[in-house]
């Protein structure tokens, strides 16, 4: 049986998670032939060469740094899950709210299921789009400068105009979270805006599929005691259902969505 040294499981580690994103240290033990111990402190040097998010169980690639694929690749990941949380989140929507809806994909597809008499306040003019010709949803764009990937308005422009408004509930979404250092995005601009539309909500949702758990991006946007609720996709994968339960052992409210 072949012996790995610790350069070569460090290649090997870091080739499995640019290929599945997570990897379990059940797996990488069994695989390598050495103690957990040994894979643990693997991970921890890896982590701090800032190559890998160590996470319960195992670990994951680090998101892309301040680098955020195109709204309409965005929308090709995970479609299924995203459509999942989306269709619940707007049953949460009632008669007469006044809302924020960020620039984020899952929030996109939210907008499809948008079917009673609302305010939606926004930054993302591709939502705007959508519900053009949804005669019972009044639609208020902010201003700002362009974002041209994710067709959003970001900039202190935006945060003034958001500052302007109070509303029932914010519709989020992120790049990242976790249960220690809470939610967090790619960007500076765009995780500024969510901040206000945090600030001016008296109810504060995200929707994050369970492939974003557990994981963390390059700037903080809350911690998750600053939210209403964690809105996920169930999965099976041992790292969102530890996350999850470590959530709630630890009080904060996860809805997982079939």
């Amino acid at each position: 049986m072949k012996t790995f040294n610790a350069e070569e499981r460090k290649k090997f580690i870091l080739d499995y998670v640019k290929e599945n994103e997570f990897v379990d240290i059940t797996y990488l033990k069994d695989t390598l032939t050495v103690s957990e111990m040994t894979i643990r402190r693997d991970l921890k040097k890896l982590e701090e060469d800032n190559s890998i998010v160590r996470v319960l169980g195992g670990a994951r690639s680090i998101p892309s740094g301040t680098y955020e694929d195109p709204v309409d690749k965005r929308l090709e990941f995970h479609s299924e899950e995203k459509e999942r949380i989306a269709r619940y989140a707007a049953s949460l929507v009632n008669e007469g709210d006044s809302v924020f809806l960020d620039a984020s994909s899952t929030v996109y597809a939210m907008a499809d299921y948008l079917d009673v008499h609302a305010t939606v306040i926004t930054n993302n003019i591709s939502v705007c789009m959508k519900l053009k010709d949804k005669e019972k949803i009044d639609v208020i764009l902010v201003g700002g400068s362009l974002r041209k990937s994710a067709m959003s308005l970001v900039g202190i422009e935006t945060v003034r105009m958001l500052d302007n408004y109070y509303v029932d509930k914010a519709f989020l979404s992120s790049k990242a979270v976790d249960e220690e250092h809470g939610i967090s995005d790619a960007t500076r601009e765009e995780a500024e805006v969510k901040k206000a539309m945090i600030k001016s909500s008296s109810e504060v949702y995200f929707l994050m599929d369970h492939y974003k758990l557990a994981s963390r991006a390059f700037y903080k946007v809350c911690g998750l005691s600053e939210i209403t609720e964690l809105i996920v996709d169930a999965s099976e994968e041992a790292y969102a259902e530890e996350f999850i339960e470590t959530c709630k052992k630890n009080g904060r409210l996860v809805r997982c969505v079939d």
